[in-house]
């Protein structure tokens, strides 16, 4: 296949790129499937750090850079490699579909946007940006749960993932095309013309209406909510701000707009003060607030947090979910637990 059949879809995870991955799939001449996470390893391999593995993943890249320096070309011959072996899968799969472009939807890619446009320079890419508050409501909605202490897993992608997405878009020049969600969703057949414009590709009605093609569902990705629709709803666009009346939930989603800070927001393309309006609307009383954990705190991995931090943290998380009462009883009910035991 030629690379420019080539489409990778990038944003951060919970972005709404199932949803844009789903209508682009529905196009005649597009092939796609669940996210296959496919350039993370050869790329990630060329890197010191980044990832763990059972054969010692340093001394592996410490051995692969010896090996490239063998190379005539050094990594350019490594690089042309990597075309070669990826653009034949890519091929392959495209091969009993009937159809011309393969569309790689997998969000993460926005840690190797360089290394991917430097094996495929002639490919087109979409990057995907979404208010990035609404992002993180649907991490702390889907994947969290009230799970506070499993945030800092999801760290770089919504912490990072901005700011390498606009990186993105600066080094991708006029191989890219940004779509922005609320864009997506707020005029569909408008949005969904541009980009097929963009990409070379007819634009064809029946696309938006993703949900009566004969599409099969995906392993991975939105799991449930994009199969409930046909088209896609702007009713999504504000939803976040549901979840504002949680007082914890209001302070991670208040710290995390100052974390990105305005520079960064008004770069994807949002009003930072519009924003600030929304979350200051739902502004919780300050004894609300008294038993919540910051989102400084969370995002540190367990080995980084202190003692008193730790013991802190997880005392406030305790009286949120209990009330003082509650907590002091599981306190107690502890104590007795760990007097009882023999020994």
């Amino acid at each position: 296949m030629s690379v420019k059949n080539l489409i990778f879809l990038i944003s951060q995870p919970r972005a709404g790129s199932t949803l844009l991955q789903r209508i682009l799939g529905a196009h005649p001449d597009v092939h796609t499937v669940s996210e296959p996470w496919l350039m993370l390893h050869p790329l990630y391999a060329l890197r010191p750090d980044g990832y763990k593995a059972e054969y010692e993943e340093k001394l592996a890249s410490t051995a692969l850079q010896d090996f490239i320096k063998t190379l005539p070309s050094g990594d350019d011959d490594y690089v042309e490699g990597l075309r070669r072996m990826y653009g034949y899968l890519y091929t392959r799969a495209l091969k009993d579909s009937g159809k011309r472009h393969f569309l790689d939807k997998t969000p993460r890619y926005y840690f190797i946007v360089s290394e991917l446009y430097r094996v495929f320079p002639e490919a087109h890419y979409i990057i995907l940006l979404r208010n990035p508050l609404a992002v993180l409501s649907s991490i702390l909605n889907s994947w969290i749960r009230k799970n506070w202490f499993s945030l800092y897993r999801f760290k770089h992608d919504f912490v990072d993932a901005p700011r390498f997405l606009l990186d993105a878009i600066k080094l991708l020049g006029n191989r890219c095309v940004v779509v922005h969600y609320e864009q997506l969703v707020g005029d569909p057949d408008k949005e969904v013309h541009r980009i097929c414009d963009k990409l070379g590709i007819e634009f064809v009605p029946e696309m938006v209406e993703y949900g009566r093609q004969k599409l099969s569902r995906f392993n991975l990705g939105d799991d449930e909510e994009i199969y409930r629709h046909k088209r896609p709803s702007s009713e999504k666009i504000d939803k976040w701000t549901q979840s504002l009346d949680d007082p914890q939930v209001w302070l991670l989603i208040h710290d995390y707009l100052n974390l990105l800070g305005r520079e960064t927001i008004e770069q994807m393309g949002y009003s930072y003060e519009e924003l600030l309006g929304k979350i200051e609307a739902y502004q919780p009383k300050q004894s609300d607030l008294r038993f919540r954990v910051p989102l400084e705190l969370l995002i540190k991995k367990p080995e980084e947090r202190n003692l008193a931090e730790y013991v802190m943290a997880r005392l406030t998380t305790v009286i949120y979910q209990r009330g003082i009462w509650g907590a002091t009883v599981a306190g107690i009910r502890k104590v007795i637990n760990a007097l009882s035991k023999p020994g």
